[in-house]
Formats: structure tokens, sequence, C-alpha cells
């Protein structure tokens, strides 16, 4: 690991602007997870459920790279996913010895469900902000789900 890299012990703070960001996102994050639906519907299934959701199709080691975890520890998910009928698995067109793994409509639709239950507590909490908070928010969303994408190709090259 390079000296002075954002993961070193001797790395400089992050600004301030940087900590206020993270601390609102993460407080966030965490409250939008207390509203979900409670049926045993882990985390890790509904992120794998979202990725297929915006993939169209993947295969294991593909959402594995997305879950930024390794495909033994996706394989749980995956059977708990199948199993409730979330999701299919499929030879692919193009390489027959390839799977290709995408999401059913129940899947779709238990996706949805967990979405709702926890924008329809965000209107609720939005409902106390002004007009301009709100579009300061939507601004913010816009540039979370931009920085959600990055790819820090340096921190890549270090692992």
């Amino acid at each position: 690991m390079a000296h002075g890299s954002p993961d070193s012990p001797d790395a400089p703070d992050p600004p301030d602007d940087v900590l206020a960001a993270f601390l609102g996102a993460t407080g966030l994050a965490q409250r939008m997870r207390a509203e979900r639906p409670r049926d045993g519907t882990t985390l890790s299934m509904i992120s794998v459920l979202s990725h297929l959701d915006r993939e169209g199709h993947a295969t294991a080691g593909r959402l594995a790279d997305l879950q930024r975890s390794k495909p033994q520890t996706l394989t749980r998910t995956l059977a708990a996913l199948e199993e409730r009928g979330w999701i299919e698995r499929d030879a692919s067109d193009d390489d027959r010895r390839k799977v290709l793994i995408r999401l059913t409509e129940r899947g779709a639709d238990r996706l949805t469900e967990d979405v709702r239950a926890r924008a329809r507590w965000l209107a609720r909490a939005m409902e106390s902000l002004s007009p301009t908070e709100r579009e300061v928010l939507r601004l913010a969303g816009t540039l979370m789900s931009a920085l959600a994408t990055w790819q820090d190709i340096d921190a890549e090259e270090e692992r």
C-alpha cells in the first residue's frame, strides 16, 4: 500500500465537508434500513435483486464483483433467492457453459415492495422540509448515485 494512500494509517483526516457528507449519508442509510419490511430478507438479498434489476442478468462472478465479495460468499444468498423464486439461472445463449442469473417477476415485485416501504418513510420525513431543501436533497441523491458507481482505479490496482 502506498504511503499516504487513503487507506494508510498516516493519511490525512478527510476534510469536514467529506465527513459531513459521510455522516449524513450513513445516518440516512441506517434509518432507511430500519424502515425495511421485516420478513427475513437480508440486505445482501435485496442488493443482489437490485443489481439484477439494473443489469438485466449477470453471472455469479459479476454479482460478486458488484457486491465486492467472493463468489463462494454469494452462494447462500443466491440459493435463498432461487428458493423463494426471486431469481432464475439459465445457460447463456453465447456460451452454454456460462450460467446467467436473472430477476424473476416475483423477485422484481419483492424489490419494489422493499423500495416502496422505505420511500414511503422518506416521503413522510421530507414533508417537513422546505421546497428548497427538498431540491437540495434531490440533487444530493443524484450526486450520491454517481459516487456509488465511481471506481477508484488507483486503489483497485493496489489491491
